[in-house]
C-alpha cells in the first residue's frame, strides 16, 4: 500500500469478505494511519452494484479454487490483478483480461496495480476482454458441457 500511495496518494482500497485476519488488518490499518484510505467492507450482497464502480480488482491469494469473484469482476468489465495460483489462471488470462503475478510477492503486486492505475485505456480494454472471456468460456451451457465431458471420460475409463 505505501508504494501505491506514493504514486496515487488519493487511492482507496476496499477489502471485501471476512476472515481470521480481520482484527490484525484493522490494527495494521490504524497503526499506519490508513483509516481514510482502507475500508474493510465485509461481505456484501450487492457486489454486482459495487464492482462497476471500481478501477480494478486485486486478488492476491496464496491458494484459490476457481475464483468466482473474479468471474463476477470480469462480467462487470473490471480488470484484475491476481496471483497465479490454483484456478485463477483459468479465470484471468494474463495480459488479456488482467495481470497475474507470483504469489507472496508484494513488490510485483504493487507494480502491476500501479501499471494499470496509470493506464485507463488498458484497464478498459482488459475489462472488456474479461467480460468477453467469461461470456464465451463460462456460460452455463459451456460449464454443463465441460462437466459432461469429464463424466464421459470417467465412464470410458472403467
Amino acid at each position: 500500500m505505501p508504494k501505491i500511495l506514493d504514486v496515487f496518494p488519493k487511492a482507496r482500497v476496499f477489502f471485501f469478505g471476512k476472515g481470521p485476519l480481520d482484527q490484525a488488518l484493522t490494527l495494521a490499518i490504524r497503526q499506519q494511519g490508513l483509516e481514510h484510505r482502507v475500508v474493510l467492507a465485509g461481505f456484501r450482497k450487492d457486489l454486482e452494484r459495487i464492482l462497476p464502480c471500481l478501477d480494478l480488482v486485486v486478488h492476491p491469494a496464496h491458494r484459490e479454487g476457481m475464483g468466482v469473484s473474479l468471474l463476477q469482476a470480469s462480467l462487470a468489465e473490471v480488470p484484475i490483478v491476481a496471483t497465479a495460483v490454483g484456478g485463477i489462471p483459468e479465470a484471468v488470462k494474463d495480459g488479456l483480461t488482467g495481470l497475474l503475478v507470483p504469489p507472496k510477492d508484494p513488490e510485483r503486486l504493487a507494480d502491476a496495480i500501479i501499471e494499470l492505475l496509470k493506464d485507463p485505456e488498458r484497464r478498459r480494454a482488459l475489462g472488456q476482454a474479461g467480460r468477453q472471456w467469461v461470456e464465451n468460456g463460462f456460460s452455463a451451457h459451456r460449464m454443463v458441457e465441460g462437466n459432461l465431458a469429464v463424466y464421459r471420460e470417467l465412464l470410458h475409463l472403467g
